[in-house]
């Protein structure tokens, strides 16, 4: 999910180690941006796109359909994702519809008081009556994948885990200044993880990829990815861990245990630590994905540096140059962090990076088969009658079973 950039460097030309060339952006890819969550958002900002592709995610249930008007708009360089953000996870039922509880129970359940577990919790009261009505998540998988069938290049996201959220006060708690902005409600991780894991079986069995948050989780994501490893299926999809913010170690454990996991990064957020570039060089080069991560449009304009803006659109006038580009200043930034940090010239960085974003968004039937675990190694070293090579398999990349036995 988007954050608002607060560092200093964003608000000065320090920024930018070099003026971004507008060449060099149209070849690089966004992997994670939220336009459908600005309510202010219109196609038509598209039109004005510089940079290439971009993954545009869903996090709401009612942002779900704001994603398809986007894809719409621009079929050709926007890849729809769909999915439910673990802040927003709170309004799922995992009870059947016929069993779906109401309003009150439903929350009172997943929030209870910490004093008193047979009863709701005192912050509870406040925000109630903004709460949406529980749906069944049966229902929400339904719609899903309706959506996911319904635009073939979809991928699912962003789902995840997040132990940091907090429920937001209802705004009118939150504008007093004496209030905090947020209550002391988090969404239980064991409710975050059974709505991720439905999540995650459905892009299994579509064969879609996945965009995965993970904040202040990193020991329940690694457990996580563990157990997915296991699902049959889940090594034929790619999933990008957004905006990563574990240890180089950790990155480089991840990429030990799992061959389909990608990492992207946006300034805005993994920028703020002093590891920033010791993690980009612990992430396989074939892994490695830019993003911007934006959401409010005029937000993330606002804060691109004349010079850019300049740079890019030299004929316009001034009021269109602060309106031209959501995501331009994060992307160029993070490949700026990318090439310092890895030792690579501008054309190292450009081919790597899309190369990365064209095997990540491949159509699943186009990409290699995933390497052979060591027990699939060793039957077929003992039964090699049973097995034929990968050369003589189907386009599908299906099972190296000899079902003739020949």
């Amino acid at each position: 999910m988007p954050w608002k950039d607060t560092r200093p460097a964003a608000q000065s030309g320090a920024r930018f180690k070099s003026d971004p060339d507008p060449a060099i952006l149209a070849l690089l890819h966004d992997c994670h941006c939220h336009p459908s969550d600005d309510a202010s958002f219109s196609p038509n900002v598209l039109q004005r796109l510089q940079t290439g592709a971009f993954c545009a995610m869903s996090s709401s249930l009612s942002n779900q359909d704001k994603t398809k008007e986007v894809y719409q708009a621009r079929p050709n360089d926007v890849v729809p994702c769909f999915g439910l953000h673990p802040w927003f996870c709170h309004p799922i039922s995992l009870q059947p519809p016929d069993s779906l509880p109401a309003k009150a129970d439903h929350y009172a359940s997943l929030f209870p008081s910490p004093s008193s577990p047979s009863s709701p919790h005192p912050s509870l009261d406040a925000v109630l009556p903004i709460f949406p009505d529980p749906i069944p998540l049966t229902t929400f998988l339904s719609t899903l994948e309706s959506n996911l069938l319904a635009c073939p290049t979809s991928m699912v996201g962003e789902i995840g885990l997040d132990k940091a959220f907090r429920i937001p006060n209802p705004p009118e708690i939150a504008a007093d200044k004496r209030n905090p902005k947020n209550t002391d409600l988090a969404t239980p991780v064991a409710h975050q993880l059974a709505v991720v894991e439905a999540q995650v079986d459905l892009a299994i069995r579509l064969r879609r990829n996945i965009s995965l948050h993970s904040v202040r989780a990193a020991q329940d994501t690694v457990d996580m990815l563990k157990r997915f490893k296991e699902k049959e299926g889940w090594e034929r999809i790619f999933v990008c861990l957004h905006s990563f913010g574990g240890s180089a170690e950790s990155a480089k454990q991840i990429q030990r245990t799992h061959h389909n996991v990608f990492f992207s990064f946006a300034t805005i957020i993994s920028g703020r630590s002093p590891n920033f570039h010791n993690l980009l060089r612990a992430i396989e080069p074939e892994r490695l994905l830019t993003e911007s991560d934006f959401s409010a449009t005029k937000e993330i304009d606002d804060q691109v540096r004349p010079r850019l803006a300049v740079r890019l659109l030299p004929t316009a006038p001034p009021a269109e140059r602060s309106r031209f580009l959501p995501a331009a200043s994060q992307i160029w930034e993070v490949f700026e962090a990318i090439m310092e940090a890895r030792d690579w010239s501008a054309d190292q960085a450009v081919a790597q990076l899309a190369a990365n974003w064209q095997r990540f968004t491949a159509p699943e039937s186009a990409r290699p088969l995933p390497p052979k675990s060591s027990k699939q190694r060793k039957r077929e070293k003992r039964h090699p009658d049973l097995y034929v090579s990968e050369e003589d398999e189907d386009d599908r990349g299906g099972p190296h079973c000899n079902m003739t036995g020949r």
